[in-house]
């Protein structure tokens, strides 16, 4: 077996050094914030949305400016990490777990939109919310922001809808599917003609509360769905809640004032609560969808009337479930 010689081992060492050098050098570089940043008090009036966060704010750029921040540390960096690595990751890995040959093509199509929408709008949202054109192009992005979030509250969760009601009876089934759709479109609706943060949240006031209803529902066997999704059903919602009443808030930096300006803020904090809400969405729906594909060769109102006895499911057929 051939040995490596003094010289090609100081070679291999000085390489590794030099790599590593360099790796080190890049860190420090994008952990450094450059000295053109600002303060609060420097920034215009629709940009001062969080008083607690003092420091760290981009100047006004160009679009050329904005893209270059990526590569250094600023009081937005971890907004858009955090939204910018899920669009990746989810495009990736969520569509080979998702049915793409049978009937229920569409609501992979619905779960794949939804779970990435959100993050899209909201990555363009805060990479160029500094972008120097002005509060009207500001708002045109937030509202791509709202857009995003309510394509996720809308078409990502329609499976759960559709699960839900999947064995009640044609009647009942359509008119909550329909109904939850007109209460997105009244919501989209609001949520782009918001004035304030606390109404761009309750803009989706009407859907979280039909979910709830077919969450209870769940619970009680009423309706359908696949019973080992109820965890990730209520996660969903309750950590999407729990984030956005954080970052609404300004839980912590509103008790240590500029202190969490770059890291640990309520935004970033809601960011990464929302990450976690989708990945509940994304496993609940997963298992729905499976559940839905074995239904398919079943007897849903046979299933049912073994679960409650009431007159609705007594009276469904052997096909209800082909209705979908």
């Amino acid at each position: 077996m051939k040995t490596k010689t003094l010289e090609e081992t100081e070679t291999e060492t000085n390489e590794s050094y030099t790599i590593t050098s360099t790796i080190n050098k890049q860190i420090n570089k994008f952990m450094t914030p450059p000295c053109d940043l600002l303060t609060w008090r420097d920034m215009p009036s629709h940009l001062k949305f969080n008083p607690y966060v003092h420091t760290g704010y981009r100047p006004l750029q160009n679009v050329k400016g904005c893209i270059n921040s990526l590569f250094y540390m600023h009081n937005e960096t971890i907004n858009i990490l955090t939204h910018g690595i899920p669009i990746v990751y989810i495009l990736a890995t969520v569509p080979p777990y998702l049915p793409w040959n049978n009937s229920l093509r569409f609501l992979s199509w619905c779960h794949l939109v939804g779970s990435v929408s959100p993050w899209i709008g909201s990555f363009v949202y805060h990479l160029f919310m500094n972008l120097e054109r002005g509060e009207t192009v500001y708002y045109r992005l937030l509202q791509l922001d709202m857009f995003g979030i309510w394509m996720s509250q809308s078409f990502g969760a329609l499976p759960f809808v559709i699960a839900s009601v999947f064995c009640m009876s044609g009647f009942i089934k359509w008119l909550t599917i329909i109904s939850y759709c007109i209460f997105c479109i009244f919501g989209l609706q609001k949520a782009l003609t918001a004035a304030s943060p606390w109404q761009r949240r309750l803009c989706f006031a009407l859907p979280f509360l039909m979910r709830a209803i077919l969450t209870i529902l769940r619970l009680s066997k009423f309706a359908g769905g696949n019973p080992t999704a109820m965890t990730h059903v209520f996660l969903q919602d309750g950590v999407s809640i729990f984030g956005g009443a954080i970052g609404a808030m300004h839980i912590p930096e509103k008790w240590f004032p500029g202190c969490l300006d770059y890291y640990l803020n309520s935004h970033n904090i809601m960011h990464v609560l929302v990450v976690v809400a989708v990945y509940s969405m994304h496993q609940a729906t997963v298992r729905d969808i499976d559940w839905m594909e074995s239904m398919s060769t079943s007897k849903c109102g046979a299933i049912s009337n073994q679960t409650i006895d009431i007159p609705l499911l007594s009276n469904l057929t052997s096909d209800s479930h082909f209705e979908l």
